[in-house]
């Protein structure tokens, strides 16, 4: 691999947003009324919304597809068993998020040795044509950080999340997001470069 003088985390990272339900007769607040009410059907229609998102949170947390799949699906059955906890007033996935989150930690815990997902199939790049020794770096990177340092890389950069909108998921303040995001780029540059000069 050539060597490089810099390495920039912002123009290596990039993520794909899912958008939210944008189109429907009823707006988010009065779906989850009625889910809270106990209507399923209604339910479906929130979990095709975040699904996608809630997958590729998840991939990105314990790096193993069928993992992913299976604890962003657990984490709906779970938030639909506690949609009594749920604060109609507050916005759905910040609240979904943290269950999500806590599966993701437990999994990690329970699970020290983990397969590796094809990187191709995770949208972290800008194009999808990267240099697939970038990726594997970028991985090997990311999976080294502390959980809260990989927690802001992956919600910045895989999903593209505001400061704001991570601070509300996290529980965290803004400028905490902002400084733990300042300092995961920082340890992930560096250990980009480990990785790029022992080459």
């Amino acid at each position: 691999m050539a060597k490089q003088t810099g390495i920039c985390v912002d123009q290596i990272l990039s993520g794909v947003r899912v958008k939210p339900m944008t189109e429907t007769k009823l707006s988010e607040k009065e779906i989850l009324i009625r889910v809270r009410q106990g209507d399923r059907q209604a339910y479906q229609g929130i979990v095709k919304s975040y699904m996608q998102t809630a997958y590729y949170i998840a991939l990105g947390f314990v790096h193993n597809q069928q993992d992913a799949l299976d604890i962003s699906q657990d984490a709906f059955v779970r938030a639909f068993r506690k949609i009594k906890q749920y604060d109609p007033e507050q916005r759905f996935f910040p609240w979904f998020y943290r269950l999500l989150k806590n599966l993701c930690l437990d999994h990690i815990k329970k699970c020290k040795r983990r397969a590796e997902v094809p990187l191709d199939d995770v949208q972290l790049f800008k194009e999808d044509k990267d240099n697939q020794e970038l990726k594997e770096l970028a991985w090997k990177g990311i999976e080294q950080l502390p959980f809260e340092q990989r927690e802001v890389i992956i919600l910045r950069y895989f999903r593209q999340y505001t400061y704001e909108e991570i601070a509300e998921m996290t529980g965290k303040p803004m400028g905490t997001v902002m400084s733990s995001l300042f300092y995961a780029k920082k340890k992930l540059r560096d250990i980009l470069k480990k990785y790029w000069y022992s080459e």
